[in-house]
């Protein structure tokens, strides 16, 4: 009986541990992977949930233009790469769904 319940402590522990991997790997799917060097930038939200607005109010970027589920900033003009990060590293913080990319844009649709 002694071993059986050891049997069982041991499978669940792996059943949660493997579970907590899943978790984490799902939660890294929505953040943004890498921030271009030069801008200008364009961060798009698709889907976002939670209190991201207060992210995207930032002098560093422009009014979001938001279109069927997705939303899209745009860097001020004066903006730096550590601004970007800045604003992306709060949409990470505050998003509890949907996906954050960040890219650059043509100077000339900025």
């Amino acid at each position: 009986m002694r071993a059986i319940r050891g049997k069982i402590g041991v499978v669940a522990a792996l059943v949660l541990a493997i579970a907590l991997a899943l978790s984490a790997l799902a939660g890294l799917s929505s953040r943004p992977t890498g921030i271009p060097a030069d801008g200008p930038w364009a961060i798009v939200l698709s889907a976002p949930q939670g209190d991201w607005a207060t992210c995207v109010d930032d002098p560093a970027m422009t009014e979001p233009v938001t279109r069927e589920g997705t939303v899209m900033v745009v860097s001020a003009p004066a903006a730096t790469e550590t601004d970007v990060r800045r604003v992306a590293d709060c949409l990470s913080a505050t998003l509890t769904g949907g996906t954050v990319q960040v890219g650059t844009i043509d100077p000339v649709d900025a």
